[in-house]
């Protein structure tokens, strides 16, 4: 007999695209207990489902979409969604984390998790409406863009429903194609989206459903959810985010010399203003702001210009204001915010295809892929904003060498020459976050322990540059002085690495965004765990809190030790 559980449903939706089926499965307290919600639960469930010979483009591959144990509850911050899957780009065990709206719609039609098995003859999606489940035939949409599927479906189903869709970078499996919540919301890395492709599966709608988030202790955890938001409006690094959005880091970054351009070759540059999130305000670019479900920072940006027959937009958000900006050597802010809705409509993580392209000037400087003048009709020369865009459109729809590119930097390098990998900036199949780690040392034993690969959003230590007073103290608790805070240093890295895998575990299994507690310190283990007890009645501690991070971060550990990964990778 199941328990009743709170603040979750305690119910995963399976769907299974090959034999047209649908069935749902119960969890209790005891799941709970151990792996707390989205994330960690996840990762138990393709420990189980997907075998470690599976292969990306497979019917083994089961991909879970989640949301969060504290998602649809008062607490800010709390709509992020997981998606796990193995993934096309590194061949192993990944997980990607979302915000926007699908979330929590998904858990008010009465699922935690949705598991999708097997692979579809013809393009479908998946229909929730509370208990009703439909698998219908999707070939009037296969080939739109994101946007453009998004109202469709959103006028067919109503306009309180909401979406996951891929565009058509996962149509034609490119290995970087993200998965979209709300449009604009991206789980971007690893290659969702072409898993998604490859099963023939455009998308999920979810209707507005009819359930409510019942929690253990509603007095207590609402008082704590309204602590949390003083503490959100008066953390320094989060007020900046609210008012320029996450591009606001570009300038501190500059300053301190991690700012990576020009393919990693530069880590500041001279235009790096023009990608900042000042200068999106400053110039007349941002029109509006937008928050995830739950959220009172309201990071989004919305963004427009009237060149290229007029972007009306969402972001970009600061990773992809490197990645297509500084990184190529583009300071052309109308040309960026074109890239960036291209990316967002057509379902492109824009951290790999700014990486991709890098490699791709590069090379052609130093006298690699010369035919690629006459099949572009432009140079793809540092800053060519014309080259980016026809490049951007060939990887989407794999045209020419664009076809090579949607492959990833690791497949790309070793079929144009070997000599081309030693700029090609990627490890263990997964193009390189915005950050530059040969500095930042925390990152740089992040990245080398993160089973996804050189990201960010599974080990954010930015803790560790020390550029707030919160930050500051964080640094003192962990590694006992302040003086380690800051950039350039050793010591304390450890401790700064494993406090953050561990907390971040934490975050995503109960749907919260970690800028609330990595970027900024609104939230720690001591408030996880007593908001944890107050919305699921599972008496929980700040050391056994933590312990079940440490519990998930295993399990994904041991989830790629057992798909082939060594100490070597």
């Amino acid at each position: 007999m199941i328990d009743v559980v709170y603040s979750v449903n305690g119910r995963i939706l399976h769907v299974d695209l090959t034999n047209d089926k649908v069935w749902v499965e119960k969890y209790g307290n005891d799941l709970l207990e151990l792996f707390i919600g989205s994330r960690g639960i996840q990762a138990r469930l393709y420990w189980d489902l997907v075998s470690p010979e599976a292969k990306a483009f497979s019917s083994g591959n089961v991909l879970f979409v989640g949301s969060g144990t504290f998602t649809g509850t008062p607490l800010p911050s709390s709509g992020r969604t997981t998606v796990t899957f193995k993934s096309p780009a590194t061949n192993m065990y990944f997980k990607a984390s979302v915000g926007g709206d699908f979330g929590l719609k998904l858990k008010l039609n009465g699922y935690d998790v949705v598991a999708i098995h097997g692979v579809s003859e013809k393009p479908v999606y998946v229909y929730i409406e509370n208990d009703h489940v439909d698998i219908i035939p999707a070939d009037k949409y296969w080939g739109l863009d994101v946007r453009t599927a998004h109202i469709e479906l959103i006028r067919k189903h109503g306009l309180d429903a909401d979406t996951l869709l891929i565009g058509p970078a996962g149509e034609n499996l490119v290995k970087y194609a993200s998965v979209n919540c709300s449009v604009y919301n991206v789980a971007a890395r690893g290659g969702g989206g072409a898993v998604l492709g490859y099963k023939k599966l455009k998308g999920i709608v979810a209707s507005k459903g009819d359930r409510s988030v019942i929690l253990y202790n509603p007095k207590k955890f609402y008082e704590k959810s309204l602590k949390v938001s003083l503490n959100i409006m008066n953390d320094a690094a989060l007020v900046a985010t609210a008012k320029f959005g996450t591009a606001s880091a570009t300038m501190g970054l500059d300053r301190t010399s991690t700012l990576p351009c020009y393919n990693f070759r530069r880590s500041f540059w001279e235009n790096a203003y023009r990608n900042a999130g000042e200068y999106y305000v400053e110039a007349g670019y941002l029109i509006g702001r937008a928050g995830c479900a739950q959220c009172i920072v309201s990071c989004h940006r919305h963004t427009a210009t009237s060149k290229y027959g007029g972007v009306d937009t969402v972001g970009p958000e600061y990773e992809t204001s490197n990645a297509l900006g500084g990184n190529l050597g583009n300071s052309d802010t109308d040309a960026l915010i074109k890239m960036n809705d291209l990316a967002n409509i057509y379902g492109l993580d824009t951290i790999s295809l700014g990486g991709v392209i890098g490699w791709v000037m590069e090379s052609y400087e130093r006298g690699y892929l010369k035919d690629l003048k006459e099949e572009l009709g432009v140079e793809p020369l540092w800053g060519n904003v014309d080259a980016i865009i026809k490049l951007i459109e060939d990887i989407t729809f794999r045209r020419g060498t664009g076809d090579l590119l949607a492959e990833g930097l690791a497949i790309a390098c070793e079929k144009v020459g070997t000599e081309t990998c030693k700029w090609a900036i990627q490890s263990r199949g997964l193009e390189h976050s915005r950050v530059e780690t040969r500095i930042a040392r925390a990152y740089a034993l992040a990245f080398a322990l993160n089973p996804r690969g050189p990201d960010h959003l599974h080990t954010e230590t930015f803790a560790e540059f020390g550029f707030t007073e919160e930050a500051r103290r964080l640094i003192k608790r962990l590694t006992g002085s302040e003086e380690n805070a800051g950039i350039g240093k050793d010591s304390g890295r450890p401790e700064i690495v494993v406090w953050h895998e561990d907390i971040y575990a934490v975050t995503d299994s109960v749907g919260l965004c970690a800028f609330i507690d990595t970027a900024g310190f609104a939230v720690d283990e001591v408030m996880l765990s007593e908001l944890f007890e107050d919305a699921t009645g599972i008496a929980s501690t700040p050391e056994k809190i933590m312990k079940s991070g440490e519990r998930i971060v295993t399990l994904e550990r041991m989830i790629q030790v057992r798909e082939g990964r060594s100490r070597k990778d």
